[in-house]
């Protein structure tokens, strides 16, 4: 099938028939109507008081934040977001947020999919020297992706949140760009 992106939307990374492009804000709405719940919203975006609105899903994105849309040939509608953004004052350091695959899509290897796609991204296009993230510890298929990719555990840390009135304890993930190039050797040499 043909890939149908609009003129002015740049593919970054394409593997087979999925490809990472720029975000469109026309699919705000879109992406807001994947969270099911308030535990759902909590872990992709524990600042974000529900519901989830198409308003809210545009205020995450920060001057310099880099959100991304995961689409497969012939689909209109998207799979997957996420932003990739800039740690503060460390150039070369990203990090990866709010990062969702659409409902009817979980379960098949499409987050794994994703998260390679964007660490291709990152470290290819982007030149990052380190991708880090932080997840709820309680969010077990997510951790699971996310090592599955090659991000190891990185420690832990605290974070109150007025979502949910409390702290919570979360796991800080990270990959570095050498071990990055250690795992695309691997797999090209198998």
């Amino acid at each position: 099938m043909s890939t149908k992106v609009a003129p002015f939307t740049k593919i970054h990374v394409r593997s087979g028939p999925y490809y990472l492009t720029d975000f469109d804000k026309l699919m705000a709405q879109t992406v807001a109507s994947w969270v099911g719940s308030d535990l759902e919203l909590l872990w992709l975006a524990p600042k974000t008081h529900p519901p989830l609105t198409a308003e809210k899903v545009l205020a995450w994105h920060l001057e310099q934040s880099n959100p991304l849309l995961f689409y497969r040939d012939g689909i209109s509608e998207p799979l997957g977001y996420l932003e990739l953004n800039p740690m503060p004052e460390q150039r070369k350091h990203l990090w990866m947020g709010h990062c969702i695959i659409r409902p009817d899509q979980r379960g098949v290897g499409l987050g794994r999919q994703l998260i390679e796609m964007m660490l291709e991204h990152a470290f290819v296009n982007r030149g990052a020297r380190r991708v880090s993230l932080v997840v709820f510890p309680a969010n077990i298929a997510a951790i699971c992706c996310y090592r599955s990719t090659g991000f190891a555990d990185a420690g832990e840390q605290v974070k109150y949140f007025s979502t949910s009135g409390k702290e919570h304890r979360m796991l800080r993930m990270t990959i570095g760009a050498d071990r990055y190039g250690l795992l695309e050797h691997n797999k090209k040499s198998t």
